[in-house]
């Protein structure tokens, strides 16, 4: 963050990348995640892979589905206060799994690091 000078979205970032590194650690069979930041159009985007497949029966991927949501409420409110959006869904990279993404623009994580 320090090489893009983005010491504004810092106190967001830590805490989006808090929630979904935990998150993804509770996932994931295996013993590592994959975490990819990226800084375009104003926002920053911030990945995390883990190794738990989707599954393919509706009402497992259902059950999952509101695990993983119901882990990453205090996410949904940070990425509220940020007017970020977030989301989930099946990874291709790098390796079958779960990819968990969250979009925050710099205007609304900057107002979140002076309220926080």
């Amino acid at each position: 963050m320090e090489a893009h000078a983005l010491y504004d979205v810092t106190a967001a970032a830590i805490q989006v990348i808090g929630e979904l590194a935990a998150c993804a650690c509770l996932f994931t069979p295996s013993d590592s995640v994959c975490l990819s930041l990226r800084y375009r159009d104003d926002a920053l985007r911030v990945s995390l892979y883990d190794g738990h497949p989707r599954h393919t029966h509706r009402r497992l991927a259902a059950a999952c589905d509101g695990r993983r949501r119901s882990l990453l409420l205090l996410l949904a409110c940070v990425m509220e206060a940020c007017d970020g959006e977030w989301g989930f869904g099946s990874s291709q990279e790098p390796g079958d799994g779960t990819r968990t993404w969250a979009v925050l623009p710099r205007e609304g994580a900057r107002a979140y690091g002076r309220a926080a």
